[in-house]
């Protein structure tokens, strides 16, 4: 009797503590690459109704993998003010998001904006298929999750980001696609929703589909078909013999691979159990958090459905690079993203030299295991090495996710700085100012070898050499020792494009050329938020 009491009293504790609310509107993008991999973006806007609310539950993605999400997250409320985001998992496929710092807002509008990274092609969402006339395509069938507390949403909008950029000079790309039967579309899909064909900010072509008042739990089911020549895909869903029927976007078709494709709104099973079980667990997960501090944008433009024209937008330049101008003020760390030196061979040259510094010390080889001495204010170190003494001074070790912030951190400086510049003339800038610098720090008869032995031994004493509170002395240490030695999970590891991130106004193709080796190329109640959760995201606390 008296653990039921205690339980009790920790329900009425936490449904008073934490508030409640409904959704307003959902939008989803998913920033696609050739090989399936991409960066998915939710922005979920809720109305308080009751209490202080912090957060929520997210789930019911299926097979799709969230392998991390991005420190970019954030939120803002109808005041102005923002916040970071705290992401914690809750169970197997289960995330609760929180506003940092156990903030809450007792009434009017908290719009949510969180990205993570997956992988479409592994989870079986995008494959290659052939027509029965023998044209290879490639299938996008895929729902963004169901939503709970959302009987009023006014609208549920999935965006897709392709790798293909869009038709130019073409004023209505609707008419262009649909027309010549470029992108073929289920009968369903488009009895369903409003469907447009548009360019992203990089010149891209992204696909619209739209829901108006979609209702409670809505599935935001859509499947299309796109050439396969835009993608590069390593796994093949469907079996040959399995080709498709497709035909024109307006004549009648049916699922033709309802056998094989796997369908987001198949049966889960029965998780009730299971659901009950983790119900009193999850009283002590309300305030969990996330490591990371998040960023927050200030202002509510990007998230005003009202904003969007039905009429694709006027052609727009795909980059805005001035030929001939140079980057100047790339730090070393920044030059060598710029320069496509790999992410491993930075980090390791970043952790030889702190090593040298006495700021370090390797404890084990492989796994890369380091303890760290003293604090980054009394080494003077700088905003990277911060951030790498930071990611190793709590347990000696990388995780992905601090390797992915560091990653971003980096590159969306370099774009803030070469947005707008010649990537060739930069490139060779650079080259000449190490060049230039070795022939006055590097002994002669040492620079033939290292050339020889590994070509970004150079960046390394260059890199090395030019902080300013180091004592940079010339050794034979390998820098890169340790590559093989980091942790980088290259299939998860990536960095989104200006596409889907936020903050930064312009774009320009060296954001892809800068990082493309870096990347490599608490409810209603517990018992009803445990189990209606158990498949569908909500459940605001």
């Amino acid at each position: 009797m008296r653990t039921i009491i205690i339980l009790f009293s920790l329900l009425v504790f936490t449904t008073v503590y934490a508030g409640s609310g409904v959704i307003n509107f959902v939008e989803t993008t998913v920033e696609l690459d050739e090989t399936g991999k991409a960066t998915v973006k939710y922005i979920v806007q809720y109305r308080v109704v009751s209490g202080k609310m912090h957060g929520f539950y997210f789930q019911g993605n299926d097979n799709l993998v969230i392998y991390s999400f991005l420190e970019d997250s954030y939120a803002t409320d109808d005041f102005g003010n923002k916040y970071g985001l705290d992401i914690s998992k809750v169970s197997s496929g289960k995330w609760d998001i929180v506003l940092a710092d156990g903030k809450g807002v007792a009434n009017g509008n908290i719009t949510y904006v969180f990205y993570f990274t997956t992988d479409f092609n592994k989870a079986g969402y995008l494959a290659n298929t052939v027509t029965d006339s023998g044209d290879s395509l490639t299938v996008f069938n895929w729902s963004p999750v169901e939503w709970d507390e959302a009987h009023n949403m006014d609208h549920y909008t999935l965006k897709i980001i392709t790798p293909h950029m869009a038709e130019q000079g073409v004023e209505v790309l609707r008419e262009h696609y649909m027309g010549n039967n470029i992108i073929r579309t289920e009968k369903f899909v488009n009895d369903k929703f409003l469907v447009d064909y548009q360019q992203s900010e990089t010149g891209k072509l992204l696909l619209v589909f739209h829901k108006n008042n979609p209702g409670n739990r809505f599935n935001m089911r859509t499947q299309f078909y796109m050439p396969a020549v835009w993608f590069a895909l390593s796994r093949n869903r469907y079996r040959a013999e399995k080709s498709a029927k497709t035909t024109n976007y307006q004549d009648e078709t049916t699922n033709y691979f309802e056998d094989t494709i796997i369908d987001p709104t198949r049966n889960r099973g029965d998780l009730l159990y299971w659901a009950l079980a983790l119900g009193v667990i999850f009283f002590f997960v309300v305030n969990r958090k996330h490591k990371s501090m998040v960023k927050a944008k200030a202002g509510m433009d990007d998230v005003s459905w009202g904003n969007l024209d039905w009429t694709p937008p006027k052609l727009t330049l795909s980059h805005y690079h001035i030929e001939g101008k140079v980057c100047l003020d790339l730090t070393p760390l920044e030059a060598a993203f710029y320069l496509e030196i790999p992410f491993k061979s930075i980090l390791s040259g970043m952790v030889t030299a702190m090593e040298k510094e006495n700021i370090l010390q390797v404890i084990v080889k492989s796994p890369l295991k380091v303890e760290t001495f003293g604090t980054p204010e009394e080494h003077k170190l700088g905003e990277y090495e911060t951030n790498l003494f930071n990611a190793l001074a709590d347990d000696g070790e990388f995780s992905q996710q601090e390797l992915q912030d560091l990653m971003n951190l980096i590159v969306k400086n370099i774009q803030k700085k070469a947005w707008d510049c010649d990537i060739d003339d930069t490139k060779n800038y650079y080259r000449q100012m190490m060049g230039d610098w070795e022939e006055k720090n590097i002994p002669e008869e040492k620079r033939e070898t290292y050339r020889n032995e590994q070509s970004n031994h150079l960046w390394y004493y260059w890199y090395y050499g030019n902080q300013p509170h180091w004592n940079y002395r010339y050794h034979d240490l390998n820098p890169h020792e340790y590559e093989y030695d980091i942790p980088i999970d290259i299939d998860h590891l990536s960095a989104p494009s200006l596409d889907i991130m936020e903050n930064i106004n312009v774009c320009h193709d060296a954001c892809h050329s800068a990082c493309h080796s870096a990347c490599h190329s608490a409810c209603h109640s517990a018992c009803h938020s445990a189990c209606h959760s158990a498949c569908v995201s909500g459940g605001s606390h």
